[in-house]
């Protein structure tokens, strides 16, 4: 029982781990298959060497080169159109038959002319114009602008002359005035000169006596004003002498007896000072210096006078000569005896030092200069000024002149009054030629003026006349006609419309010219292409002998700078404005290693690159993982791209997914 036992139970654990296998395994492959359909799934393609044309293609309608452009010189109703759109037509050949009528052009013509006439005819009859120029405008016998430069010139000629001689005149008279004294203005004696002369000495004359008895005053006032200064000092001197003198002794006192009676008074002193001076003069007048001031008196000058006494040549002199020196010095010894013993005196009892006694002497010497000094400015007078003086003078040789001219221009007046005369009239005569010579250079001016105004009316009569006759033979029968031979390339106008004068009405192409084609690329595509490249045309076989070349790469201005455009010179038969063609142009195939195909080819911040798919095996089966390979463009064309990659060759390139794919990530090929 227990073998039975143990080994239903074996066979227990062997159908469970059997399930439990079976289990995981059924597990494990719908987890694979789900997971799959949740992947990207992607289309891929080898990459391998091919051949890569670069072109740029577009579409543009075709322009004409230089086109012909008709207009119609005046407002008429279009008959019927003679061709159409696309012809060939010759030179002169008809583009619009127009209708039997006058045009508007016609009537304002005729207007015009009727106005012209009117203008002529007032012109000529209604102004002050003479009859030799009217003649000569209704014969057409006008001048030239060389025969009117020609009678001007001669007038401004004739003129100047004239001018000159009413100068030369003018000059003359006006120096026969001047040297006459006559003036222009009033015809009196002129002594304007002079007289300024005089009126500017008589100023000067004023001002230097004002000056001189300004001066004299101030100086009057100065010595004045000393002189009642020295004045009061003496007096302040005499009261302190006389103060001092009040403590002397009496008169006839033994002091007063030596000195000869009153020697306490100041007029003792002095008295003894006079003396000493007139012996000291007398004394000078015998050849003693006496020029020290007596009121600084020493003992100098009494040794001056020693020793001039002792130096004498006494054996030259005569005895009378001796006598008289030594006369006049013993008196001087005496004097100056007397002097000093009343200066003792007055010393000895205070009735004045020697100082102040000598300064009084002094004060009254200064107040008899001053004194002096004062009488002799009073004295002077306004005569005795250099500067008055001098004024004078000029004033009195200023009147003299004035008299001397006034006498002299009396005594000629007679004989230059004729020559003014005789001056003035020349002048009249001379200003009377200038005149008349301006009244014929405004008459001349006028009647060139009425020539030339009348003769342009007269051609623009002419002129009008021409035009309305072409008009008139232009209103039966006309037509707009080409002027070139070429292709219509448009038609401005139906039948039954009306012209409008300067306005297209038809373009013509001019055989030769050729036509134009541009379309708009990108700046990357415009260099890839240069000027000079032949262009392949789409559809081809449509055309005869059509040939595209690229003849300019120019700035689309309606892209801002981020487009170019690519212009055609486009010739051949067949080809009419305005046609629609496509181009192809660029580079010629070449063959390259690694092909993509041009939806391969991303890009992101780090440049372009590719995603390539790497197999991964598994014990459940194989993983495809999408990574990035950085590429770098080399050429391409519609299809594909031309790369340069670390690649061998041969590698899946997803090229489209069902969903965003990032390098790294799982995807499911597409079966």
């Amino acid at each position: 029982m227990n073998e039975n036992t143990s080994g239903k139970r074996r066979e227990w654990v062997k159908n469970a781990a059997i399930v439990f296998l079976a289990v995981m395994l059924a597990l494990t492959f719908f987890s694979n298959t789900i997971m799959n359909y949740s992947l990207p799934e992607v289309a891929t393609q080898y990459v391998q060497s091919g051949t890569i044309t670069a072109k740029v293609r577009g579409t543009g309608n075709v322009e004409a080169t230089d086109p012909y452009k008709v207009v119609a010189k005046e407002s008429r109703v279009i008959s019927s159109v003679a061709v159409k759109q696309g012809d060939t037509v010759e030179k002169d050949q008809v583009l619009y038959y127009l209708e039997d009528a006058e045009s508007e052009e016609l009537e304002t013509a005729r207007e015009e002319l009727e106005e012209l006439e009117l203008n002529y005819m007032k012109q000529m009859f209604g102004s002050d114009i003479s009859p030799e120029i009217i003649d000569k405008v209704s014969s057409g016998r006008t001048d030239n602008f060389n025969s009117y430069r020609a009678m001007v010139g001669d007038m401004d000629s004739r003129m100047q002359a004239a001018e000159e001689r009413v100068k030369a005149c003018q000059e003359a008279l006006d120096a026969l005035k001047l040297q006459s004294g006559i003036s222009s203005n009033n015809n009196s004696v002129s002594t304007i000169p002079d007289e300024l002369e005089q009126d500017a000495a008589k100023t000067d004359l004023a001002n230097a006596q004002a000056a001189f008895e300004r001066h004299k005053a101030d100086r009057v006032a100065e010595l004045t004003a000393a002189i009642t200064e020295k004045q009061n000092q003496i007096k302040d001197l005499e009261t302190l002498i006389q103060s001092a003198q009040s403590v002397a002794p009496p008169a006839g006192s033994s002091a007063g007896a030596g000195a000869g009676g009153s020697s306490g008074s100041t007029d003792l002193y002095k008295q003894r000072i006079d003396d000493v001076k007139a012996k000291q003069k007398a004394l000078g007048e015998l050849g003693v210096d006496s020029s020290a001031p007596i009121s600084d008196w020493d003992n100098a000058d009494e040794a001056k006078v020693k020793e001039w006494y002792n130096g004498l040549s006494w054996s030259a002199m005569s005895a009378e000569k001796q006598k008289e020196c030594e006369a006049i010095y013993g008196e001087y010894r005496v004097a100056v005896d007397l002097l000093n013993d009343t200066v003792a005196t007055l010393n000895q009892y205070g009735g004045g030092s020697q100082d102040q006694l000598g300064r009084l002497a002094s004060l009254e010497n200064e107040l008899a200069s001053l004194q002096a000094k004062l009488a002799e400015v009073n004295a002077i007078t306004v005569d005795s000024s250099d500067s008055v003086q001098d004024a004078q003078n000029r004033l009195n040789t200023a009147t003299r002149n004035i008299t001397e001219l006034q006498s002299a221009a009396k005594q000629s007046d007679v004989a230059y009054q004729n020559k003014i005369a005789n001056a003035e009239a020349a002048l009249a005569n001379a200003q009377a030629v200038l005149e008349l010579l301006k009244e014929e250079r405004t008459s001349l001016t006028t009647d060139i003026n009425a020539e030339l105004d009348l003769s342009k009316i007269n051609r623009d009569i002419a002129e009008k006349k021409e035009q309305i006759a072409k008009l008139e033979e232009k209103s039966m029968g006309a037509a707009i006609t080409s002027p070139v031979a070429g292709t219509v390339t448009s038609l401005a106008y139906v039948a039954g419309e009306t012209t409008v004068p300067e306005e297209e009405a038809a373009v013509i192409q001019v055989e030769g010219k050729g036509f134009t084609l541009s379309f708009s690329v990108t700046n990357e595509q415009a260099r890839k292409v240069q000027v000079g490249d032949v262009a392949e045309l789409q559809n081809a076989w449509y055309y005869e002998d059509v040939q595209a070349v690229l003849s300019a790469i120019k700035p689309d201005p309606e892209s801002a700078g981020k487009s170019k455009l690519l212009e055609f010179q486009v010739t051949g038969a067949g080809v009419e404005a305005g046609q629609s063609l496509s181009l192809s142009v660029g580079q010629r195939s070449a063959e390259y290693e690694l092909v993509v195909p041009n939806s391969a080819i991303r890009e992101d911040n780090n440049g372009k690159f590719i995603l390539i798919v790497v197999q991964k095996s598994s014990p459940i089966g194989n993983r495809y993982i999408a990574s990035r390979i950085d590429v770098q463009e080399l050429a391409s064309d519609d299809n594909n791209t031309a790369i340069s990659a670390g690649l061998y060759g041969y590698e899946y390139v997803i090229t489209t997914s069902t969903k965003p794919v990032e390098a790294g990530q799982q995807v499911r090929l597409n079966e």
